[in-house]
């Protein structure tokens, strides 16, 4: 990682915006709500959390183990003595985002790079269905006799060059945040 990127780790400020994009991308929209409830509380059980945003203990639990494969919570088990089960405490790990925003951005940044090579090897070699229905290069459209597999019309060729200025503008934009 570059000095400049731990710099932007460690002073980067993280709002409750930035938390709900990137739980949102990452886990899920489904647990952006999870979060939102458990933010700033700690050790919450797991059937408080499902009574709170009023949905089912196995959503919930299914929410909070996705989450957990991200180190976005901890929890802490204990055993109910009166009914003998287990219940899992939940706590929000606030300070996995940083590291998370940095990893979406080296992720983003890789696919943008790949897909902008492949846009500039097979520069004024795309074809593309009239429909919409289908985008392919020289190759992969002679496989098909520049017919749309999908439906069957006829592949006009595509001028890719918008589409490397936009490639090369996200790259841009990213690199200059990163």
């Amino acid at each position: 990682m570059k000095d400049s990127s731990i710099y932007e780790l460690v002073t980067m400020k993280i709002t409750n915006k930035k938390i709900f994009e990137v739980v949102g991308e990452i886990v899920g929209e489904d647990a952006v709500q999870v979060v939102e409830y458990l933010k700033g509380k700690k050790n919450i059980s797991e059937f408080k959390i499902a009574e709170q945003i009023n949905s089912e203990i196995h959503e919930i639990r299914n929410i909070l183990y996705r989450l957990h494969n991200q180190h976005l919570v901890t929890y802490k088990r204990k055993k109910d003595r009166q009914k003998g089960w287990y219940i899992s405490y939940w706590t929000f790990n606030k300070k996995r985002i940083k590291e998370l925003v940095a990893s979406l951005k080296k992720q983003k940044l890789e696919k943008y790079r790949e897909r902008l090579d492949k846009e500039v090897e097979n520069k004024d070699a795309f074809f593309m269905c009239k429909n919409a229905c289908t985008r392919m290069d020289f190759d992969q459209a002679t496989d098909f006799d520049f017919k749309c597999p999908e439906c069957g019309s006829l592949l006009d060729h595509q001028d890719n060059t918008r589409t490397i200025e936009f490639l090369q503008e996200k790259i841009k934009e990213l690199e200059i945040t990163s």
